[in-house]
């Protein structure tokens, strides 16, 4: 899959997102997910999942934020702090892999590699010690 592809994919489930908030706030009370689903497909002629391993791209954004909060308070770069660097300057300079195994982050210094089971297990740990 070339760049094109991917980010149109990524925006592809920006949009769904967008999407299904919005039919939350504003659809009526018996429209299921099975309705919103077929109606955002049908209107965006997609022809390919969602919410796929291309989606925990987007979970990313939420630690993005989080390294900054620990940069500010000058966090020794250790440990998952140091993984959380990696990660945001990866995707900073689009020094990213996504395949069907597993994310691989380079900050050109360091490299990291997840797959999306060990990937949902280190955002969930980063956000339970950072909102705790």
């Amino acid at each position: 899959m070339n760049n094109r592809d991917t980010i149109l994919r990524l925006n592809a489930n920006l949009k769904y997102i967008e999407y299904l908030l919005n039919a939350f706030d504003n659809e009526n009370g018996k429209v299921s997910l099975e309705e919103l689903r077929k109606k955002f497909k049908n209107h965006f002629k997609l022809n390919y999942p969602l919410l796929n391993q291309y989606f925990g791209i987007v979970r990313l954004i939420p630690l993005l934020l989080i390294k900054e909060v620990y940069k500010n308070q000058n966090k020794q770069l250790e440990g998952d702090i140091e993984k959380i660097k990696i990660i945001r300057d990866s995707l900073a300079h689009n020094n990213f892999i996504i395949n069907e195994n597993e994310f691989i982050f380079s900050d050109n210094k360091k490299s990291l590699k997840m797959t999306y089971n060990d990937f949902q297990i280190f955002l969930h740990k980063i956000e339970n010690d950072f909102y705790i």
